[in-house]
């Protein structure tokens, strides 16, 4: 039985809600799952009431953005308290920054001869909370200034296209030990594309407690490397997919990436073991 331990739903940058991905993930055989949005836990609370229908088990998570004087970087959390008030406050200041940075990025576009409103991409997400690059790529798309996702992000919005705005984030020291302080475990997510020199390094001294060594941005050769390296530092390993449904017209399908059943026994065993954390409020 195989897990996958990073999906993405409606409550971000997904095309499925919460339910659908439970859904999907059953008829792909999976046993293990985890809802684990950007910079939300919004979706949660749907996942893990989907769970029992359709037996599968619903890791709570979140994939939060944060930042490194090397670069960004993403850090996963499981089993936060999530519902606390004050991870949620933790959460809103990446959170809130999302808005204001797609708004910034349309008048770049208008700038570049490209009528692109806010509001278009806002409703293409279904709100401000989660609105991310891939909605504004979407809206690209459906007005027909790109041929594809791929045209829009590489054109337009990745680090150092014409349109692309720095959105502002918790540091990643910052990052890993709220994790910490809500009872989760963190993760460092899909490192072969951190790009910042020694990234990886600094957030194991930074406290993160495991690697996300099987992606699919990863070729044999890299979950080998990042495999050695959870061994050497005595790390959790965990792997997923990255799954965004048909939002970021990727060819895989949840149930592609063979994650081990054993990952999902250790990241538990770990659980287990850690106490009520206290908390600093």
């Amino acid at each position: 039985m195989n897990i996958d331990l990073h999906i993405h739903t409606t409550a971000s940058d997904g095309s499925l809600t919460p339910t659908q991905v439970v859904q999907e993930a059953q008829q792909a055989g999976l046993g293990v799952i985890s809802v684990a949005d950007h910079d939300t836990t919004s979706g949660v609370a749907e996942a893990l009431e989907a769970q029992d229908a359709h037996d599968v088990i619903v890791v709570p998570g979140v994939e939060i953005s944060a930042s490194h004087p090397s670069g960004e970087a993403h850090i996963l959390g499981y089993w936060m308290d999530h519902d606390d008030p004050a991870f949620q406050a933790f959460l809103e200041r990446p959170r809130s920054t999302r808005g204001p940075r797609i708004i910034e990025m349309c008048k770049c576009l208008r700038g570049l001869g490209l009528e692109v409103r806010a509001e278009e991409v806002f409703e293409e997400a279904g709100g401000k909370e989660a609105v991310g690059r891939p909605h504004l790529a979407k809206v690209l798309l459906a007005k027909g200034y790109v041929k594809d996702m791929e045209e829009a992000f590489q054109g337009y919005l990745i680090k150092g296209a014409p349109a692309y705005v720095k959105r502002i984030k918790n540091s990643t020291a910052e990052t890993i030990a709220a994790i910490h302080r809500f009872g989760g475990i963190s993760v460092i997510a899909h490192p072969g594309l951190l790009k910042g020199p020694g990234l990886v390094d600094s957030l194991i001294q930074e406290g993160a407690m495991g690697i996300e060594v099987l992606c699919h941005e990863h070729d044999s050769a890299a979950a080998e490397r990042y495999s050695e390296m959870a061994d050497r530092n005595g790390l959790l390993k965990t792997g997923g997919s990255d799954y965004h449904g048909d939002m970021l017209e990727k060819s895989f399908r949840l149930g592609d990436l063979q994650v081990p059943y054993q990952f999902y026994l250790e990241l538990k065993g770990v659980k287990a073991r850690i106490q009520s954390p206290t908390r600093d409020r």
